[in-house]
């Protein structure tokens, strides 16, 4: 049964990688995204405290994923093709839009987290130690993407703007932007 899963997993990464867009979010992290929000509504089925804070957990967090997925990801999705040298498009405001939002979006992970703190405690006060290992879970993600996936994006789209900027008309008269246009 393990071998079943395993294979059927490969296959799934590998078809959703070869037909995933390249400004598209990466397909791992918007099903991470996704599970983690339904087990949040899961959990927020549960009367009382954990669920009260459950639900609100899940309402941030639902925002902050919708933000993170429109600004932050898609530029992760052109990680491959500008490593592999074959980039072709850019979205031009890309690191202007990454840059200008970050402060909203760190704002923003810092409610989730909050409320993921809030209903850690309360699972814990219950005796609902998958609830409170849930909460701690999504809590080391939002960690990650602050740590890692934040500060990749930008590399990422700099490094980008760099490399078509240099490949622009050196007559002074083209930047990114320009050059996208065309």
């Amino acid at each position: 049964m393990k071998a079943l899963f395993t294979a059927a997993a490969v296959v799934c990464a590998i078809a959703t990688t070869a037909s995933a867009a390249p400004s598209a979010t990466p397909y791992v992290l918007s099903a991470a995204h996704e599970d983690f929000l339904m087990q949040l509504e899961d959990a927020a089925g549960v009367p009382g405290q954990i669920g009260t804070a459950a639900r609100a957990a899940a309402d941030l967090l639902r925002r902050h994923n919708e933000t993170e997925e429109a600004v932050v990801l898609p530029l992760l999705g052109f990680a491959e093709t500008a490593v592999s040298g074959t980039m072709t498009s850019w979205p031009a405001r890309g690191t202007m839009d990454l840059r200008a939002e970050l402060a909203g979006i760190l704002g923003g992970q810092e409610e989730v987290v909050i409320a993921l703190v809030e209903l850690f405690a309360a699972a814990q006060q219950q005796d609902r130690s998958d609830i409170s290992r849930l909460a701690e879970r999504v809590v080391w993600h939002e960690t990650g993407d602050a740590e890692i996936l934040y500060p990749a994006a930008i590399l990422v789209s700099s490094g980008v703007e760099r490399d078509m900027d240099e490949a622009s008309p050196s007559d002074g008269a083209g930047s990114t932007e320009d050059t996208l246009r065309q």
